[in-house]
């Protein structure tokens, strides 16, 4: 059973708050995208209990009142607060509570990248993740990873598809963000990249972004 409880803005309205509701634990290890991102979320629990608008950050609780997930979206293809709800399993929260505690902020790994739609990828009968740009003062830059460009005639020249990330296959965009969230900030990675006709295992030193340096 699950207990979703926080101070809710759409009763707030109401002069009520303090609200919980309850349900079950339908489903584990699911795997949404962010809204505002794109980027997948994995490993979320979900579960039937309603969440609604204000509810996203406050506590999922088990039948003891234990701490087992931070609520953070809801499915619903009517648009009303009832659906499917996700959360955060508390394993996730911790470790990002303690980079807030040790460092006052949540710092996430990046190569630095801009990369194609996977549907331009699968056009070329290729599986990987193509990447446009990799500006010099990045990670991916500084370890020489190639862009797409045009030559002196506008011919466009592929840039690197990367194909492996530590030895763990890269066949998409979203295969590139789950591995890079298993990793950390100044970790020296091994990707495997197509150039041309062969492939060539280049490190890179992963860092943060710019905005959370």
């Amino acid at each position: 059973m699950a207990d979703q409880y926080s101070n809710d803005d759409s009763i707030l309205q109401f002069g009520l708050d303090h609200t919980l509701t309850t349900g079950v634990i339908s489903g584990l290890r699911r795997e949404i995208s962010s809204a505002a991102t794109g980027r997948p979320i994995q490993d979320v629990i979900q579960t039937d209990a309603a969440i609604n608008p204000g509810n996203s950050g406050g506590p999922l609780l088990d039948s003891a009142g234990n701490l087992i997930g931070i609520n953070t979206a809801i499915y619903s293809p009517s648009g009303a607060s009832s659906g499917v709800g996700f959360s955060i399993p508390v394993d996730t929260v911790n470790g990002i509570v303690d980079q807030i505690v040790k460092f006052g902020k949540v710092t996430r790994p990046i190569l630095g990248i801009k990369f194609a739609p996977d549907q331009s990828v699968e056009q070329l009968g290729v599986s990987g993740v193509l990447v446009l740009d990799a500006p010099a003062s990045g990670p991916a830059g500084k370890a020489g990873l190639l862009p797409t460009k045009r030559d002196a005639y506008g011919r466009l020249i592929l840039g690197d598809i990367i194909t492996s990330l530590n030895g763990k296959k890269v066949a998409n965009g979203s295969d590139l963000y789950r591995i890079l969230d298993q990793c950390k900030v100044g970790e020296t990675v091994t990707i495997e990249v197509l150039r041309g006709d062969h492939k060539e295992k280049i490190p890179v030193i992963l860092e943060p972004k710019p905005d959370e340096s």
